[in-house]
């Protein structure tokens, strides 16, 4: 009876811990494509202040040219001058309506928050394959782990297709998160390198 008993929480014990790495997978993931959202907003925002910072260097110049009668032909600079300032203004707009800085930022946050999630999985996830950590306290982390992702999931804001597809070609085809033994014996001090270990047996 006491080896059932045994066998029981042995299969319990290996099917929570199949629900935590799928989980830590799912956040993972959604760590990734948030990072990856943030990075395609930065680089919208960067775009958005250059061309108004080029157009309205250009109206300027053009402006300047009319004035002390440079150009040749008055009606044309006119007509140019105000089709760059009509360009400036729309820009001018275009920056209060999609504040891609901002939008970048919240997705740098929501990257943060998760990042920590995803960690507490991976560290959950190898206390219970060490056997430091009881089957009722396991699920007692992983109810909270969850109830911490739902909270963060409510506040995020929208992620795109291209997003995804990034996050997925980083982590799978460039192993963004993956290291080697060689690599990680290279981060940390002489004495702590795994391929020391056959040097002191």
């Amino acid at each position: 009876m006491m080896a059932d008993v045994s066998h029981s929480q042995d299969d319990a014990r290996d099917i929570l811990l199949v629900q935590v790495r799928e989980l830590y997978g799912k956040v993972l993931y959604s760590h990734k494509i948030h990072e990856k959202q943030s990075d395609l907003c930065f680089r919208r925002h960067r775009l958005q202040r250059g061309w108004l910072v080029a157009l309205t260097a250009v109206s300027s110049g053009t402006f300047l040219a009319s004035v002390v009668g440079l150009a040749i032909a008055q009606q044309h600079t006119a007509l140019v001058t105000s089709f760059i300032a009509l360009l400036v203004t729309a820009l001018n707009l275009g920056t209060k309506t999609f504040k891609y800085g901002e939008e970048s930022q919240r997705h740098r946050e929501v990257a943060a928050r998760l990042w920590d999630v995803r960690e507490s999985y991976l560290s959950l996830i190898t206390d219970m394959m060490a056997g430091a950590v009881t089957l009722p306290d396991a699920r007692v982390r992983r109810d909270g782990l969850q109830e911490l992702s739902r909270e963060i999931y409510s506040d995020a804001s929208r992620t795109t297709a291209k997003a995804y597809d990034l996050a997925r070609r980083g982590l799978k085809d460039n192993e963004e998160l993956t290291f080697s033994e060689k690599e990680l014996d290279a981060f940390v001090p002489e004495h702590l390198r795994l391929g020391n270990t056959t040097d002191r047996d």
